[in-house]
């Protein structure tokens, strides 16, 4: 209940709850719990959420303060018939009646938008960036601030990445930037994930004297709209409808009690907030008004269209389309040369053969899949998105494939979550980095008696290393040990969703010079709708032990 924004959310529920219980003869009775902040707040949610089932509620209402440390206690939930409600934040491995959130990533289109438009149309920005990847939010806003810039075919170059999302982190981070960029004019503009560590960035900044750096960030605080009004390096700020959020799940909420149709998902829009609309702004309890787009100067740079929409689409004979891939089972699975499996590869071939081309995987490292794509040798390469993330001459098309994220192997019986680096100290523990990048990679101190594992066959060895007892822990990719776990069905193991680097999405990657070849992007797209819809998505994914991450999709 300290940050503000937050507080604006629960207070919108409030709101819409109070509305609910003065119309009529039913009222819904409310009993809270207040988590806090911090590691402390965590393992405090998880004790909350164990506590509110024990009392048999008829609908559960969470602001989750970690992705995977509820897991288990929705599980339960589900199992128990409790409906959950979740807004802000998502909860990973089970099933939300209702998830309300903003709509991050436009947000973070918005504010590239703004900043692309504020510059000749040939001159390259250097950007320095503060983000939390271990928050997918965060990473949204990133990914759609990056991608409306590659969209304009913007030159781009990112100097450094800091992380910071707190006041506290945003204080260590200014320092550190003032320390490496004490020239001015050698940043062009800074990009913060939140008000949160972006206030205290700026403030340091003003006090330097940096005004030549224009800032863009997200979230709308009201400090942060006053630094856009006194001309304090902030030129944008896609503002959240906090209230809002609140409001959409109480309404959903209602609609579920009264036996109504309720939406699996719902994107609550931005307000990017600029000098020209900045009067508009109706604040954190205010209500969306229609999407409004950032004010752009006269001949602002306009996204570059496709030449064919998708209804224009035409069949070519004979169309072979190349990808590169960095085999990984189960996404994708290198049994021999040119024989292929993994649930990625099996959607490729059913979008094929639906529309008479042929899919061609090409083995590649995943230091060396950029370097293939941008020299033609491939039309498209799969991969997480932070390998491109930052990147300006590629473009990220098509639906998501996946999302990776760590897991832990243990013995069964562990209650208590997995949510930092300090859960692991003083016990063995095996693990490998699988498709995380070394920024963001998995953090073993001197006091853990650790075991890196390297290879394609990693996720097998730790698993018979966990079986036979030889270490307390093994941390990997969860997909990898969970379809590891299907070919031994008979070990008895317990596998935990953790966000301990974070969580990344799997992604098309194609050239600018043919960004939407054989229109593979476009045929994706239409398939999954379908597949989702018939539950031929479920089905490929069974056979690999995993679920569907549609929870992660815009």
């Amino acid at each position: 209940m300290k940050i503000e924004g937050q507080v604006a959310m629960r207070k919108g529920f409030e709101e819409e709850i109070s509305l609910f219980n003065k119309k009529g003869k039913d009222k819904i009775e409310l009993i809270s719990y207040v988590a806090g902040e911090g590691r402390k707040g965590i393992l405090n949610q998880v004790s909350q959420l164990d506590e509110a089932l024990k009392k048999s509620p008829q609908a559960l209402v969470i602001q989750p303060t970690d992705n995977s440390a509820l897991a288990r206690g929705l599980q339960e939930a589900n199992g128990a018939g409790v409906p959950v409600f979740a807004y802000d934040q998502y909860i990973v491995n089970g099933q939300l009646t209702s998830f309300a959130t903003s709509d991050n990533y436009s947000g973070g289109k918005d504010n590239g938008e703004y900043i692309d438009s504020l510059y000749d149309k040939n001159h390259e920005i250097r950007i320095v960036v503060f983000e939390y990847p271990k928050v997918s939010s965060t990473t949204e806003r990133v990914d759609g601030f990056f991608d409306a810039l590659r969209n304009r075919s913007r030159k781009f170059k990112v100097l450094k990445r800091y992380e910071a999302v707190d006041p506290e982190s945003g204080e260590k981070a200014a320092k550190a930037f003032l320390k490496d960029f004490p020239t001015k004019g050698s940043v062009d503009v800074i990009f913060t994930v939140n008000d949160g560590g972006g206030l205290s960035i700026v403030k340091r900044l003003f006090e330097k004297k940096r005004n030549e750096i224009l800032h863009a960030t997200f979230d709308g605080d009201p400090q942060s709209v006053e630094n856009i009004k006194n001309k304090r390096l902030t030129v944008i700020d896609s503002a959240q409808f906090c209230a809002e959020l609140g409001r959409e799940t109480a309404r959903s909420l209602v609609a579920y009690l009264g036996k109504e149709p309720v939406s699996e998902k719902k994107l609550v829009p931005t307000y990017p907030v600029t000098e020209k609309n900045i009067n508009a702004y109706p604040g954190w309890m205010g209500r969306p008004t229609q999407k409004v787009a950032a004010t752009l100067p006269v001949g602002a740079n306009k996204e570059l269209k496709s030449s064919r929409e998708p209804s224009d689409i035409k069949e070519r004979g004979s169309l072979n389309i190349r990808i590169g891939v960095a085999p990984l089972c189960p996404y994708l699975c290198e049994k021999g040369p040119g024989v292929w499996g993994g649930y990625i590869y099996d959607i490729l071939t059913a979008v094929a053969k639906l529309h008479g081309f042929t899919v061609e995987l090409e083995s590649i490292p995943n230091t060396r899949l950029v370097s293939a794509l941008q020299a033609q040798r491939v039309n498209y390469i799969i991969g997480p998105r932070y390998m491109v993330r930052y990147l300006p001459d590629i473009r990220v098309v098509g639906p998501n494939l996946g999302v990776s994220y760590t897991g832990a192997l243990l013995s069964p019986g562990l209650k208590e979550p997995l949510i930092d680096n300090e859960f692991v100290r003083n016990k063995k523990v095996v693990f490998a980095d699988l498709g995380s990048e070394s920024g963001n990679s998995l953090s073993i101190d001197d006091s853990t008696r650790a075991i890196k594992l390297t290879g394609s066959d990693v996720a097998d060895r730790m698993t018979k290393m966990i079986g036979d007892r030889r270490v307390d822990l093994a941390l990997g990719d969860y997909n990898v040990l969970r379809y590891s776990l299907l070919r031994r069905a008979h070990v008895p193991l317990q596998l935990l969703p953790t966000s301990l680097t974070g969580f990344n999405s799997l992604v098309l990657v194609s050239n600018p010079k043919e960004p939407e070849f054989g229109f593979l992007p476009q045929h994706l797209d239409a398939w999954f709708e379908k597949a989702r819809a018939s539950n031929e998505l479920d089905k490929i994914l069974s056979r690999y032990n995993l679920k569907d991450w549609k929870v992660f999709n815009r």
